[in-house]
């Protein structure tokens, strides 16, 4: 009989002891967790694609997951996982798509203009609107300007005014394009005072 009352005590202390000791461990599981693993230019076969990916590692959510990418301290865009293509839950491993030009349908993203010279070299990840890591790294300048949807530095540009040094009339060109216009403002100078000013719109697309 005493045999019988101490095996049911230990059942009973091993059961005791084994949920005290799942419960943090469930607990944890529960809550929004995830990590930055890598981020790189996206590549098919060798090619280069439109994008940056962001290989991200156990992702659990309940609402959503968003990566922010940076150069230095400025935020260029933000993507924003579509939940209505890719529910709720645990991943083990889940790639954000910042696509340079059409955006990918799994990833929205906030309005911006990838620049040539302006190359993204942060990114943070908020998983149920709380940060949960950061990872700054390093991009092949050339490969971030060759990519489909970059323009060209914003320093050829100011205000709408080009520089007397740039050559924008003996630039290359490739047919008709609806993705970069220039505004060329050009000052005629007569006798040392200012005549007036003429604003030229044009339509360019410049090989690399």
């Amino acid at each position: 009989m005493k045999a019988s009352i101490s095996c049911k005590f230990f059942c009973l202390l091993l059961t005791v002891v084994m949920v005290c000791t799942l419960l943090p461990i469930t607990a944890l599981a529960a809550g929004p967790s995830g990590s930055i693993e890598r981020v790189g230019i996206t590549h098919d076969n060798g090619v280069l694609k439109n994008a940056v990916s962001v290989d991200l590692k156990n992702v659990n959510f309940e609402s959503s997951v968003q990566v922010q990418l940076y150069r230095d301290e400025t935020l260029l865009t933000t993507a924003t996982l579509n939940t209505d293509k890719l529910g709720a839950g645990s991943y083990s491993y889940l790639t954000c798509c910042i696509a340079t030009e059409t955006a990918d349908e799994y990833w929205a993203l906030t309005p911006w203009t990838p620049k040539d010279d302006v190359v993204p070299n942060k990114v943070v990840l908020f998983v149920d609107g709380s940060k949960m890591d950061t990872m700054e790294f390093t991009l092949d300048a050339a490969e971030w300007k060759a990519l489909p949807g970059t323009v060209l530095p914003s320093s050829n540009v100011t205000n709408g005014t080009a520089s007397n040094n740039d050559k924008l009339d003996n630039v290359p060109q490739t047919g008709d394009t609806s993705n970069l216009a220039l505004w060329i403002a050009m000052l005629f100078v007569s006798g040392g005072a200012a005549i007036g000013t003429t604003v030229v719109s044009r339509k360019k697309k410049y090989n690399r």
